[in-house]
């Protein structure tokens, strides 16, 4: 069993690339889809800092729902499908996200357009070329003007190549 991780920026549109992750392998994947948040700034802010229900509302229902409906679709090949958030800003803090979760192999989507959902958000695409672990690029495989608007969980089970 092999654990990938995949970063997100926990839109829909951003679970579209696992169906290439999931035809890729024939193995069965442990996927952690991980949000990078940034770390305060101010000694206060950081004195009070804890890992905050704020962060945990940024998964939105629908995203849930449409984790589910990937795993059940890729029931063969998805063992577990979970979102994980890593705070900080280093490779060295990443390094250590990923020997703690026992990441074997990073999927970065080629092309993603991250939207930050919120001001402690960002794309974690620097750090992860940094790190000392395998990249694989996953390729979009539905049509580009379906991913741009894509916003319900139905276009994720439309898989066009």
């Amino acid at each position: 069993m092999k654990n990938i991780l995949v970063p997100t920026d926990l839109s829909i549109r951003s679970l579209s690339y696992l169906h290439s992750l999931a035809e890729q392998h024939n193995e069965e994947l442990n996927i952690t889809l991980m949000h990078a948040l940034k770390l305060p700034d101010s000694i206060l802010d950081f004195w009070v800092f804890s890992r905050s229900p704020k962060h945990y509302a940024l998964v939105s229902n629908e995203f849930r729902e449409a984790c589910e409906v990937m795993k059940n679709k890729y029931s063969g090949v998805i063992n577990t499908l979970q979102v994980e958030f890593f705070y900080g800003t280093t490779t060295p803090a990443l390094r250590n996200f990923l020997k703690a979760h026992e990441i074997h192999e990073i999927a970065l989507p080629e092309g993603l357009r991250y939207q930050c959902p919120c001001n402690d958000s960002y794309n974690p695409d620097r750090l992860i070329k940094k790190c000392k672990l395998p990249v694989k690029h996953l390729k979009m495989t539905v049509q580009k003007q379906v991913i741009t608007a894509a916003t319900s969980i139905s276009e994720l089970l439309v898989e066009q190549h």
